[in-house]
């Protein structure tokens, strides 16, 4: 995406080779965050950083919305998360502005999709890395056993093997969000 702008383009530069070069004081080469408000600066990355991958995990929209309702988070910027009625609303925005960046950034957005990966695990790890342009390693299929730091919600999680029927929580839990499923159009 080119500027009009020559200093936009110039502080987008600054900005990408100093986040670059903090990643690389941290002798970091991929980085991961998955917080829930992230999608509402992926315009300014993709124009910012030209070479990075985006990986959009997309899953059912109950399920992505229990979870984060169930998740007390201690950012306040996620407050629309305490409300089933709000979450849904912004569950819808969230949507819009993904297809919004998908079509202004041709190619630059991998939709992984959550159900899919947990029914078939090898060739959505496969496909996935090939978009990242790495090679395949069958310690991807036993995630498990990494003993890296994880520091997110779903820190937990990560040391189990990957299963199904994590999308369906929430129908435990149906009777109680009735706001949340009539906005998502489910009943």
């Amino acid at each position: 995406m080119k500027s009009a702008h020559p200093d936009l383009e110039e502080t987008c530069r600054i900005i990408t080779y100093l986040y670059l070069e903090s990643l690389d004081s941290h002798g970091k080469r991929f980085v991961t965050d998955k917080m829930p408000l992230n999608f509402l600066w992926l315009g300014f990355l993709l124009a910012a950083t030209p070479e990075i991958r985006v990986v959009h995990v997309k899953r059912d929209p109950v399920a992505t919305c229990f979870s984060n309702f169930k998740q007390l988070f201690a950012n306040k910027g996620n407050g629309f998360s305490h409300d089933l009625s709000d979450l849904a609303q912004y569950y819808r925005l969230y949507e819009d502005l993904m297809e919004f960046w998908k079509e202004h950034f041709p190619g630059r957005i991998h939709e992984l999709n959550y159900e899919r990966l947990t029914e078939n695990q090898e060739e959505e790890t496969r496909n996935l890395l090939e978009y990242c342009g790495l090679d395949w390693d069958e310690n991807c299929m036993e995630f498990e056993n990494t003993g890296r730091a994880v520091q997110t919600a779903s820190a937990a999680q990560v040391r189990n093997k990957m299963y199904r029927g994590s999308s369906q929580a929430w129908r435990k839990y149906e009777k109680h969000l009735a706001p949340l499923l009539e906005e998502l159009g489910r009943k």
